[in-house]
């Protein structure tokens, strides 16, 4: 049945090459993606076009394709694994990457793991500079289903409920917008796209505290295109050695408030634990340190073989 799956969906995106033109001896990548709005994924899509752009010399031209319907996470994860598609991005884990090949390079410089808190606008009261985490964990918060944050602040004995996700997660923003539970924990760069998504005035940004922990974005690669893989790891480096991967990061503005926010000495730091991923990148931050990161990561891929 997953066979056949494959086959008509690459099936159907040849044939839509054809009748728009494209070459169908070109070969043909199909990544996923979570939501179907086009604002969603925009700095992942234009990096893995410009990874795949700064390597054709060497690996030959390719398409990049869409894969038709957005898919939640477990099901992109499937589909990869299945051959469906073949490359995705989304937080790394030790068992995600002993079911798909990681591309091993922190795509938002590991601000995925600086999380400060969405909450009702007359909460903040409730979140003073002084809060301890003892009491910060027994507060009510909400995380997604499948998400390796929730999972993180489980372990960390937080009072976290995870629900299923929709476009623009909704869900979890109306339980902020019922009062339902106290705090959303969002990472730094992805709060300011939601919350101008949802231009709800009754939510904003807790002013007083941030957690961390190890957190990295990859691409994840098809686990029979090892090939693939190398190309992106390739391509990645590449970019950061020339300036042009920071130029990308740079044109996103959530991501420069993200920094700032992570940078906010007037937050008080939380440091917590993950029973998810079994290394750290002492320099994810690769604006600061590429050489670093990349001496770095070649070492961990030489550790993990």
């Amino acid at each position: 049945m997953k066979r056949k799956m494959s086959l008509s969906v690459r099936m159907y995106l040849t044939m839509l090459l054809f009748f728009t033109g494209q070459s169908a001896l070109t070969e043909e990548y199909l990544y996923t993606q979570a939501f179907s709005d086009p604002e969603y994924g925009r700095y992942h899509i234009e990096v893995l076009h410009a990874a795949i752009r700064v390597t054709e010399n060497d690996y030959g031209a390719v398409t990049l394709i869409p894969f038709p319907v957005p898919l939640p996470q477990n099901r992109e994860i499937q589909t990869l694994r299945a051959g469906e598609s073949d490359i995705m991005w989304c937080v790394t884990t030790d068992e995600l990457e002993s079911q798909l090949l990681p591309v091993r390079f922190p795509l938002l410089q590991g601000l995925g793991g600086h999380r400060v808190f969405v909450i009702h606008d007359n909460r903040q009261k409730d979140f003073p500079a002084q809060l301890s985490l003892a009491r910060l964990k027994t507060m009510s918060s909400v995380q997604g289903t499948f998400w390796p944050d929730t999972q993180i602040l489980k372990y960390n004995e937080f009072a976290v409920q995870s629900i299923s996700w929709s476009s623009w997660f909704s869900s979890m923003y109306r339980l902020l917008e019922e009062d339902i539970v106290d705090y959303f924990p969002r990472n730094v760069v992805e709060v300011f796209r939601d919350l101008s998504y949802h231009e709800n005035p009754k939510l904003t940004i807790e002013q007083n505290h941030l957690l961390v922990y190890p957190s990295y974005e990859y691409f994840f690669v098809n686990p029979n295109k090892p090939e693939l893989q190398e190309r992106l790891q390739e391509g990645l480096k590449r970019l950061l050695v020339s300036g042009e991967l920071v130029e990308i990061f740079n044109r996103y503005p959530y991501h420069k408030q993200g920094w700032a926010m992570a940078r906010d000495k007037n937050r008080r730091v939380h440091r917590l634990a993950s029973n998810v991923l079994s290394y750290q990148l002492k320099h994810a931050n690769w604006i600061s340190h590429p050489e670093a990161l990349i001496s770095e990561i070649e070492g961990l891929s030489v550790a993990k073989l």
